[in-house]
Parts: C-alpha cells; structure tokens; sequence
C-alpha cells in the first residue's frame, strides 16, 4: 500500500512545480525586451519628397507618417544645409514607402568649408530635446535611453553613395551622448560620429586606436576594423581602418559597444571635462559634405533596421544573415 503522506505530497507539489515554472517563465518573456523598428524595410509609410533650395541655413523637415496613422512619425528627414550661405541647387529627400530612403545633392556655388551642411535620418531626439520636446519615434525603440540601460543597440543597414565623390564626403552615424535626458545644446553633449565612409579624413585629428568589433558585412560574419580619433573637446571620431571605406554595403553591427568605448576613451583624453555623458539621443544616419564649390551625389538606404534591448536580456547575435522582402 503506499504511503498517503508522499502521495499527498506529489499531488500538491505538481500543481506548485508548474505555478512556479509558468510565473518563471513569464519573468522571462517580461525581461526579454527587444526593441525592434516595425520600418526596417522602409516601406510602410506615406511617400514623401521633400525640396531645399540654396542658399540658406535653415532646411525643411520631413516628418515620414505611417501609412495607417498620419498623426504618427516613424523617421525624420533633414537637409540639414547649416553651411549653406551661398550658391544654388537643391538637396531632395524622398521616402518612397516602398523601400528606399534617398538624398540627392544638386549644388553649386557653395562656400566650401570644412563641412558645409550634413543632411540625416533621426530616428528619436536630437541635442535640443530638452527644449523642444519633440522626438520622432513612434516605432518600439524609444530615446532618450542611458547606455547602461541597454545590453545592445544592434544596426542593421544598407546603403549605397554613388555620384561625384571629392573632397570632404563621408557617410556618418552622428551620435549624441547627452550628460543628461534633457540636452539643450551640443555643449550638453558628446558626438561620438561613425563614418562607415570618410573620403578625406583631414585636419587635425589625433590618431588613438583601432577598435575590432564583430560584425556580419554583405551577410558574412567577420571583424569591422575601426579607428578612433579625437580633434579637441567635444567629440570623437570613429572612421574605417582601411580608409576610405567602402561606397557601398550592409552592415549588421552593435552600436552599443562601440558608445560606451568613446565615452569612458572622451574622459581619458580630455580629463578637464567633468561632465559624464551617458544618454543617448537617437539614431541619427546621413552624409556629410564640404570642401568643394559643388556637390553632385546621392545616397540611398535599402534598409535601417534598429533593435535596442534593454538591460538584463541577452542581446541578438549580429553574426545573422538576414532577408528583407
């Protein structure tokens, strides 16, 4: 006969056993917080071309709607032209909701600075949110975020720049790492700015290290080689080992690693500034141009697809090989 105590035992303790497993279970599935754009693919919001006309300093923004929403932003686009005080032409951006985010610069007569202007794609806020309040983020990713809030911050892109390349033209992820959530100018921030092309990486930078951060490039998985530079207080450059780098590709990468490197490298290099920098804005991806009295070229993105996971979840592998339709 057996034993009614162990009997009971298992009867209740089965009953605890899966109670105990299922409330595991969901404090995974609730820790678990991947963030992921829903407009990787850059095709579920309304068309949208915008058009500025040189000269002038100030752009025209292109605030990209869903299609299903029109009160919601999934991407900011800016001309961004804060150098363009003289010549004529144009810098058109279109979204064109089925897949394609292009700038076409079409300009002459410019001054020819260093950089003359740097038109973008914000995902989030930019360095002036804390006066304006306005973000442009309405898919799962939200910012401003702290580094140590994130396990990862993996990019996933594609883009291509074709046209006249001379003189100062790069492709840039402008990263604004804020000392707080609420910045209100650049001085309250760090720009820490990833070329995955510089053309002409001139002036006076300070050659520190090269980073080598894992990868899947045109869907290989391998080492990104990257260099990192300093050129007075404020900022830090990260440009391609092997320069220029190339016009075209897709990169899968996680951004994260590379922010918190710049921001503890920034205190090492320049120690006289107390400030920590540990908020990040956005995701901000674009060209930067200057140098030259025209310019003449396009970049396109195929795809920008962001994943934020927040602390305490394992992050995605940036080693995948992935299909967008």
């Amino acid at each position: 006969m057996p034993d009614l105590r162990i009997l009971r035992c298992h009867l209740l303790s089965r009953p605890l056993f899966i109670a105990v497993f299922v409330a595991w279970f969901l404090s995974l599935r609730i820790s678990a917080q991947t963030l992921i754009t829903t407009d990787s693919a850059l095709n579920t919001g309304t068309a949208l071309t915008t058009t500025y006309n040189a000269p002038g300093t100030s752009g025209v923004n292109g605030p990209v709607h869903p299609v299903s929403d029109a009160s919601k932003n999934l991407w900011l686009m800016y001309d961004n032209p804060w150098g363009v005080s003289s010549g004529s032409g144009t810098i058109v951006q279109t979204y064109s909701g089925s897949g394609l985010i292009t700038t076409t610069m079409s300009l002459t007569g410019l001054p020819g600075g260093g950089v003359d202007g740097s038109p973008f794609v914000l995902y989030g806020c930019d360095q002036y949110y804390g006066s304006d309040k306005i973000c442009w983020q309405d898919q799962p990713p939200q910012f401003p975020k702290q580094l140590s809030a994130m396990s990862s911050l993996v990019i996933d892109f594609n883009y291509a720049l074709t046209g006249t390349l001379a003189n100062n033209i790069d492709v840039i992820f402008d990263e604004w790492v804020c000392k707080n959530n609420a910045p209100t100018q650049i001085p309250d921030c760090l720009e820490v700015i990833l070329n995955p092309y510089n053309l002409n990486l001139t002036g006076g930078w300070t050659y520190h290290k090269t980073l080598s951060l894992s990868a899947t490039i045109n869907g290989s998985p391998g080492t990104w080689s990257l260099d990192e530079y300093s050129w007075g207080s404020g900022s830090l450059l990260i440009a391609p080992h092997s320069l220029p780098g190339p016009t075209s590709q897709e990169v899968r990468f996680d951004l994260l690693p590379i922010l918190k490197t710049a921001a503890a490298d920034y205190k090492t290099y320049f120690p006289s500034d107390t400030n920590t920098y540990s908020w990040l804005m956005g995701i901000e991806l674009g060209t930067e141009f200057g140098g030259a009295s025209s310019q003449s070229y396009t970049l396109t993105l195929k795809k920008l697809d962001i994943e934020q996971t927040l602390s305490g979840t394992p992050a995605p592998p940036t080693n995948l090989t992935t299909i967008v339709h």
